[in-house]
């Protein structure tokens, strides 16, 4: 049928080019669909010990098995370093300076070696900020979303599934919505390492974490589409318990260069001069991370 489709449309290309751009990107979609099917029937048990061992438990348990999994360094060998994002930004007064992120080349995933499936596992934020305080890493602001989209070599169109019910939320949704992104990196030629963005709504600190009316909210932003933009505005009216298959968590290192001078993130959000250079805000970030898990999970 998709065939058909697109054989009616070519015809029309000089008149009808919008319908044929249309046309087009659903074909990707299809096959984009088609291979993960394929990574899908690979997979089989065993494949992923991570994902079999937390598919069911509930959130709590989950959530300490993912810090102890990644805090254990069960991750891909490609994830373990960061890709230097070099950019150009203004401070509060106007004046540019040359700005150096260190950020993590895909969303946090658990497996990928010794012959397992990767997962890119979406969590709580307070069990993100548990992992990037134990690894000296911040989580983004939406300005930096911006700038790591911008630098990125693999931008695939984002994948979102119908609603239905609480499936968002279901461990199941999670793991099939990674293998997607891996079908689509692997379609657009990427290889593991390389920047990839786009795929998910990044869990956010903004001016947002102080706002007196949701104190225990999670932050979301981005999925950006193929022309930029983001599909998901800056938005915290979900209960930080709240957890779906399209979040995705990026780690930026704390150490950041200003015109080749060493500076850390959270101190350069809360500076009266330089917050600007990272952050969308009219003022410097009161606070820069979400409370840690209570009790703090063990290692």
């Amino acid at each position: 049928m998709t065939q058909s489709y697109i054989k009616i449309l070519i015809p029309d290309l000089p008149r009808k080019r919008n319908l044929y751009i249309i046309a087009m990107k659903t074909f990707l979609i299809i096959i984009t669909a088609l291979s993960c099917l394929t990574v899908q029937a690979q997979v089989k048990k065993g494949d992923s010990p991570f994902y079999e061992a937390m598919r069911e438990l509930p959130l709590q348990e989950r959530e300490k098995m993912i810090f102890k999994e990644i805090l254990a360094g069960n991750v891909p060998d490609y994830m373990i370093g960061f890709i230097a994002v070099k950019t150009i930004q203004r401070d509060a007064a106007g004046k540019k300076h040359r700005v150096t992120l260190y950020v993590k080349p895909d969303y946090l995933t658990i497996g990928g070696n010794n012959n397992t499936v990767p997962f890119i596992i979406p969590m709580a934020p307070r069990t993100a900020q548990q992992i990037a305080d134990s690894l000296d890493c911040s989580l983004p602001t939406p300005k930096i979303v911006d700038i790591i989209y911008r630098a990125a070599t693999i931008t695939p169109e984002p994948f979102n599934y119908i609603p239905r019910g609480a499936r968002n939320s279901d461990p199941d949704l999670f793991f099939d919505h990674s293998q997607v992104i891996y079908a689509q990196v692997k379609a657009a030629g990427g290889s593991p390492g390389e920047l990839v963005a786009g795929t998910k709504k990044d869990v956010v600190i903004s001016a947002k974490l102080s706002d007196p009316q949701r104190t225990h909210h999670v932050i979301i932003y981005g999925w950006h589409k193929t022309d930029g933009k983001p599909i998901q505005p800056e938005y915290n009216g979900h209960i930080d318990t709240y957890v779906d298959y399209s979040h995705g968590i990026r780690l930026v290192s704390n150490k950041v260069l200003v015109d080749g001078e060493e500076h850390r993130l959270p101190q350069i959000l809360q500076d009266p001069l330089f917050f600007s250079l990272l952050c969308n805000e009219s003022q410097p970030l009161s606070r820069t991370g979400y409370p840690r898990p209570h009790p703090a999970p063990e290692i």
